[in-house]
Formats: structure tokens, sequence, C-alpha cells
């Protein structure tokens, strides 16, 4: 009786895990899902760019900034 019984909770974990799992997978691929998929990509990537843009602009700025010195005739006394 005791197999039996053990070999029962395994087959209704299973199913639990089963049918969990594939309620996630399903709503990952309705249209809304997907639609909400790239719409967390799209905020992913505009974060990345804006990102790199504004540490571009400040690296372009401190190198011409050092040109800008560097090029500048010094004061004579």
């Amino acid at each position: 009786m005791g197999k039996r019984f053990w070999w029962f909770a395994v087959g209704v974990g299973l199913t639990a895990v089963i049918v969990w799992k594939g309620r996630a997978w399903y709503r990952r691929y309705t249209p809304q899902g997907i639609a909400d998929q790239l719409h967390d990509a799209r905020e992913g990537l505009t974060d990345r760019v804006s990102g790199f843009v504004a540490t571009f602009q400040e690296a372009m700025m401190l190198r011409e900034a050092e040109l800008r010195e560097a090029l500048e005739p010094s004061e004579q006394i």
C-alpha cells in the first residue's frame, strides 16, 4: 500500500507541476504575452541605448576639454 500511495503522490506532484508550467508557457505565447515580452525588450533596449549615449557624451565632453586645454597657448609673463 505504501508504494502505491508514493507513486500516487508522485503522479499528483508531477501533474501539478506540468499544469502550473503549462499555464505559464501558454500565457507566454499568447498574443498578449508576446506583446508584453516585446514591450519589456523595448524598454530594456531603450535604457541601454540611453545609458550608452549619456556615457558617450560625457566622455566626449571630457576629451574635448582635455584637447582644448592642451591646445590653448600658455600664458607667458
